[in-house]
Parts: C-alpha cells; sequence; structure tokens
C-alpha cells in the first residue's frame, strides 16, 4: 500500500488532446492537488496536456515509474498491463470500466489481467473505480472533476464506489472535516478493503476510517482486522437486501449479507455499522475528541425548547440527564437574573446573560467526574452579545479538551454562525441537537471494550464420529437423521422412534408412553407445521393409526411422486419455554449462531440476536440474554432460571460443528424447550442442510 500511496513518478495512460478526454482528468487533478513526483501523460497520438508532452507509449517514458494509472478502452487493459510488467512498473491503477460488472467477457479480461498480475508479481487497484489520493503529497488520481477539493485532514476512506467516495468527502469538506487518503475499491480484482484497511490503521496521518462496501470477500478477516484496530472505524455496508442486491450485481457483482449478521459482526469487533451517510457525517465530527466513556450527559441551552428537544433524543439514544452537582445547582441560583432558572439538567440559560457565568458552569462540569460528555446549544444571540458569545464558546470548548471531556456544540442561529465556528474556532459543528447527541452515542458506541476473541475448547463431540454420520448428499437432511446427528453431538432430543406403517407407529408409541405425536418426514418437506403434517395430543393406538393414515394421505398429495418418507413418533413434552438454537453460514462472514423465540413465536415476535462464531460459554450466555426470552430464562417475578449453562453449552456445540463441518449450511433446532427450575433441555425438531 504504502508505494500506491507515495510513489515519487506516476504515468496516466490513456491521454490525449482532445477536450473530452477522461484521463485528461486525472493529469489535471495531479496539478491541482499539487502532486511532488513527476507526472508522465500517455496516448499514442502523442502532442502535449496542461504544458506535459505526452508519450506516445510507456516504452517511451525516460524512466521506469512507481506507479501507472490507466484509463483506456477495456479491451486494451490487458495490454498496458502486460506492458507494465515487462517495463518493471509493478504497481497500476486501473479506473476504465467494462469487466465484470458488464458481462462475461468483462469477466474474462479480468481473469486474463489477474494472471498477469501473477505473472509479474504486480499489485492493481480496480478496475471501474476512482482511484486513490493522498493528500499529504498531493498525489490525486480520480478524472472526475473534485470541485470543491477536499479539505486536507485526518479521515481516511475506503469506497467500492468512487462516486460515493467523491460525494461523502465533498460533504466532509462543506462540514469542516479533512480528508487524509481515499481509495475506490471498484472490483477489486486484486486489492481489496481488508488490506487497504490494515495500512490506514496505522497510517498517521489518518484518525478514522469509513468503509462503504457493496459486498464483502472475507468478512471474518475484516472482524480480525478491526480488532485490533485503535481508531474509528465506520463500515457502510447498505447492500443486505434483495432490492438493492440486484443494484450491486449490475455495478460490482457483489453478494448480500443479512443486516443482522453485519451489525453482529460490528458488535463484536468494534466497527460503527452505518445506515445513513449523514450519520458518519455526525459522527466524525467527534474524532480527534476524547471518548464518551459513559450515558451520563450535561446539557446546556439558550433556550428552553431546544433544551427539551435534546433531553428526548438523549432519551432515544439511552443517555442519562444526571441531576447537577450541589455546588453547580447554587451557583445556577445565585447567577439566575430573575431567580427563575431551576439547578435542572438540562440547564437552561436562558435568563444568564453573563457569558463569564456560561464558563464557570463549563469549568464546574468538567470538574464533575459524574459526567461523561457536555452538549452546548449555543444561541439565539442578540447582535450586540455575538462577539463576547463567541468568545465563551471557545473558552467553552478549551476547556472541555483541556479537562478531556468530550463536548458537541449546536449552533441554533444562522449558517453564518456556524461557519465561524468551523472556520475560525476550528469547531465541527451540529445544525440540530438530535445530530449532537447521535454523534455522542456513537462515540459511546465506539469506546465500549472490544471483547476477545472467544476462547479455545477441545470440541465438545466426538468429530470422526460425527463426520462418520453426516451424509454426501445434497439438501435439508430427513428428520430421523437430522435428530439422530443432533444426539451424537451431544444435545438432548425428546424419545422419538420412526416407522414405516401404521403398526411400526403404534409399537413405537407404547415404548414411549403417551400421548405422543407423528410427523411426516420427508427430505422435500422442509416446513411440516404449514403442511399440516404434525399432528399432536395422540392418546392411544387407534389415535396412533388414524393418524398415520392422515399423514400417508398428506405423502401421497403433497410430496414428489415416488418421494421416500417416514412417520417419526416423538414422545409429546409439555411445559417450559420454547426456544430456537440455530446457526447457518453466512457468504461473507461465515458460521452465524442464532438464539431466541422459539416455535410459533420465531416470525410472530422477532426475538432473535445473533453472533458470529465461534463463541465460548461465557460469549453463549450473551447471546442468551440479549433477547426478551433470555430474560425470560434467567428468571422473571421469583420463577426459578432454566438451565442457562446446558443452553450456552449447545450453542457452543453448535458453533463448534459449523466450525469443523464446512459442508453444513444451516441448522434449526425449533423448538426446543427450556425448563424453569429443571435442568436440561430437550430439543423436539430439528432441520440441518448440507450443502
Amino acid at each position: 500500500m504504502e508505494k500506491f500511496f507515495n510513489p515519487q513518478s506516476v504515468a496516466v495512460v490513456g491521454v490525449s488532446d482532445n477536450p473530452v478526454n477522461l484521463a485528461q482528468g486525472i493529469v489535471a487533478n495531479l496539478l491541482k492537488f499539487g502532486f511532488q513526483g513527476k507526472i508522465l501523460p500517455v496516448g499514442p497520438r502523442g502532442g502535449a496536456i496542461f504544458g506535459l508532452p505526452i508519450f506516445p507509449r510507456l516504452e517511451d517514458l525516460p524512466q521506469v515509474v512507481d506507479l501507472a494509472t490507466i484509463l483506456t478502452p477495456a479491451k486494451v487493459v490487458p495490454q498496458v498491463v502486460e506492458t507494465c510488467g515487462r517495463l518493471g512498473i509493478n504497481r497500476v491503477v486501473v479506473e476504465s470500466a467494462g469487466f465484470s460488472e458488464l458481462d462475461d467477457t468483462g469477466r474474462a479480461m479480468e481473469e486474463e489481467i489477474r494472471a498477469l498480475l501473477h505473472r509479474y508479481r504486480m499489485r492493481l487497484v480496480g478496475p471501474n473505480g476512482l482511484g486513490l489520493i493522498n493528500m499529504e503529497t498531493g498525489l490525486a488520481l480520480p478524472f472526475a472533476s473534485l470541485a470543491p477539493p477536499p479539505r486536507k485532514g485526518h479521515i481516511a476512506i475506503i469506497s467500492q464506489s468512487g462516486g460515493v467516495g467523491s460525494h461523502l468527502f465533498a460533504w466532509m469538506a462543506q462540514e469542516g472535516l479533512g480528508l487524509s487518503k481515499f481509495l475506490s475499491l471498484g472490483n477489486r480484482l486484486d486489492v481489496a478493503e481488508n488490506e487497504v484497511l490494515a495500512y490506514f490503521l496505522e497510517d498517521p496521518a489518518s484518525q478514522a476510517v469509513y468503509l462503504y462496501l457493496e459486498g464483502l470477500r472475507n468478512g471474518r478477516e475484516l472482524m480480525s482486522v478491526a480488532r485490533r484496530a485503535n481508531k474509528p472505524i465506520y463500515l457502510h455496508a447498505p447492500n443486505v437486501g434483495a432490492e438493492t442486491a440486484v443494484i450491486a450485481h449490475s455495478h460490482t457483482a457483489s453478494l448480500a449479507t443479512d443486516e443482522r449478521v453485519l451489525e453482529a459482526a460490528c458488535r463484536q469487533s468494534g466497527m460503527l455499522p452505518i445506515k445513513r451517510q449523514t450519520e458518519f457525517m455526525n459522527a466524525a465530527k467527534l474524532v480527534g475528541q476524547p471518548p464518551v466513556k459513559g450515558p451520563r450527559v450535561v446539557v446546556l441551552s439558550r433556550t428552553g425548547g431546544e433544551a427539551v428537544v435534546t433531553a428526548y433524543a438523549c432519551r432515544q439514544w439511552g443517555f442519562q440527564l444526571p441531576p447537577l452537582s450541589p455546588s453547580l445547582a447554587e451557583l445556577l441560583r445565585q447567577r439566575s437574573r430573575a431567580g427563575i432558572i431551576q439547578p435542572t439538567n438540562p440547564i437552561d440559560l436562558g435568563d444568564i446573560f453573563d457569558f463569564a457565568v456560561y464558563e464557570e458552569i463549563v469549568a464546574a462540569v468538567c470538574r464533575d467526574p459524574e459526567v461523561d460528555a457536555i452538549l452546548l446549544n449555543y444561541g439565539p444571540m442578540a447582535e450586540f452579545e455575538m462577539e463576547r458569545g463567541r468568545e465563551m464558546a471557545r473558552k467553552c470548548v478549551e476547556q472541555a479538551r483541556a479537562a478531556q471531556k468530550p463536548v458537541a456544540v449546536t449552533v441554533l442561529i444562522t449558517l453564518e454562525e456556524e461557519e465561524y465556528f468551523r472556520e475560525t474556532l476550528g469547531v465541527p459543528v451540529f445544525h440540530f441537537p438530535e445530530e449532537a447527541v447521535e454523534a455522542l452515542a456513537a462515540s459511546r458506541y465506539l469506546a465500549a471494550r472490544v471483547e476477545l476473541a472467544a476462547e479455545e475448547t477441545p470440541p465438545l463431540f466426538d468429530v470422526e464420529k460425527i463426520a462418520s454420520t453426516i451424509p454426501q448428499g445434497l439438501g435439508f437432511l430427513p428428520l430421523p437423521q437430522a435428530l439422530s446427528l443432533v444426539g451424537t453431538l451431544g444435545l438432548a432430543v425428546a424419545p422419538w422412534g420412526a416407522a414405516a406403517t401404521a403398526e411400526e407407529a403404534a409399537a413405537v408409541a407404547a415404548g414411549l408412553g403417551y400421548p405422543v405425536c407423528l410427523k411426516l418426514a420427508a427430505a422435500s418437506l422442509v416446513h411440516k407445521t404449514e403442511a399440516g403434517a404434525v399432528l399432536l395430543d395422540l392418546a392411544d393406538a387407534d389415535d396412533v393409526t388414524v393418524a398415520f393414515a392422515r399423514l400417508a394421505q398428506i405423502a401421497r398429495e403433497s410430496l414428489p411422486t415416488g418421494e421416500d418418507w417416514q412417520v417419526v413418533v416423538m414422545a409429546q413434552v409439555s411445559g417450559g419455554l420454547e426456544v430456537l438454537l440455530g446457526a447457518r453460514r453466512d457468504p461473507a462472514f461465515g458460521p452465524v449462531l442464532a438464539c431466541g423465540a422459539g416455535g410459533v413465536g420465531t416470525e410472530v415476535l422477532e426475538d432473535v440476536s445473533l453472533r458470529v462464531a465461534p463463541v465460548d460459554p461465557a460469549q453463549a450466555r450473551e447471546l442468551i440474554a440479549a433477547t426478551r426470552t433470555g430474560k425470560m430464562l434467567a428468571g422473571i417475578r421469583g420463577q426459578a432460571p432454566a438451565d442457562l449453562e446446558v443452553l450456552s453449552r449447545a450453542l457452543v456445540t453448535l458453533s463448534q460443528f459449523m466450525l469443523q463441518f464446512p459442508q453444513i449450511q444451516e441448522v434449526d433446532l425449533n423448538p426446543v424447550r427450556a425448563f424453569p427450575g429443571k435442568p436440561g433441555l430437550l430439543a423436539l425438531d430439528a432441520r440441518i442442510r448440507v450443502g
């Protein structure tokens, strides 16, 4: 990455003196940004551009350049890359479009380029992107006009879409936020997000990193990189549904991942998941400030209405407004001119016109160890007090910084006053109190201690025995096979048996003891309840015989012709709470565990928490506790808790099962019965899909 961002010489391939030539834009940006190295335009027509000679071929360059940027028709790019390799140019940026994002011909060209990279030991950014920027050296490779240009600052951007990135740092400039480095990934033929992120996390010029991704190549590696970070990472990955997946596929051939999985991965690795670009803009304004380490906020407001708005926002984002210290409350009473200011939090300062008092109040709040952050609603101001108000605001911000107390400032008057705060005081400001509170919440999220990786524990089952049990076919296992496999994993299953005839079913039921239930079992029958293929409360042999006949009729009417089927006879279990324990394989993050409400409550209540595997017992307990069902399992209103140790052990087992056997695509144990005040659990149904 260092060779990409700090070249001493750059060749721009595809330049001509034609006014509509796009590669001219790259040369123009290098000159506008003051690139400190040599700029060598290359194009077959020769000539000159911006006072620089255009060399007809790469072979005509007077030196071997450190970096080549290519913006030619796609069909020419493999030939140019091959020439770079022969000449010893081992860093290449391709901004041309027309590759895998377009059609099979484009994909074939990418494979050709990939082979060239391997042959010549080269690295490549793109294709189908906007290149990269290093504000420290003036390296600016986008072909698009950058107006207004980015401010120089401390935020790095990695964007799969060049357009999203350039739009974002244009608004950053408007909001007083500066760019350190930028890289447009494009199709990620070679260079991808994880190695760029690792580089930016080590870059002294970058204090925070924003990632815009339409798909993740290796989510588990991304989590590993993020866990080692000591800088904020903002992850914006909107391609989490069918609608966005269609667009993203046509653009960059990306795969969607589940939004809940993405949020779980961010929680586990300390990244802030971003859903709106404005959410990042607000959060980034507090970069460089001390982190918000807790929920206690003191609000100072010149108007009562904005104080109410701020208090409501604090409630929404889980902040507390603690009572003021006795000394601060007394200070407010003494300095209130009409004696109408209540010493409460938020502090309504509308009756205090001596700005020295504001400074005293902020100083007192800064000294209070029970305060985690300060929010100042600045304004409105009369014309005669404007200058003194600005001085007060500056001193308040300086006091907070000296005390290492995070502060957010909302400017509630003119846009010109906002501009003064940004440009003269150097304070990023918020337009509305809700934005400031959202930013404080983001800082608090990022300041939370990132958990350690799961402790390694030996498998809780016989790996070789399980391996011999998993069939070679694809698709969902028939229910008897799935239940047997769950039992071999060491998880308790309600007593059951399989039957091919009504007589066998009656015999199994007699052995289990009544009441029992019957379930139709076939490979294609995934949703048994919806098909009416689960019959309950069977009290004797006659009930079992009638039920078997009913399931046989459903099999004839609903299953594919000739498909084998059986009936599972299971002891009917009463009491307890129904829980879902499951796992599936996400395309980006791999095995993901699920725990929550089971039975019909799974769809109705939507009370499920997710976690990227692996998990250890402590993390499994956290996964259970993150749901409303988990709170019930822990015991409510004097009810004894369920066996949380066995439940957490079951989740650890599923975690290990998914990691040991990559052919397992999905496991769904639903419902599992857990019994308050009693040990153990019982799985009543199982779905396992092999891929």
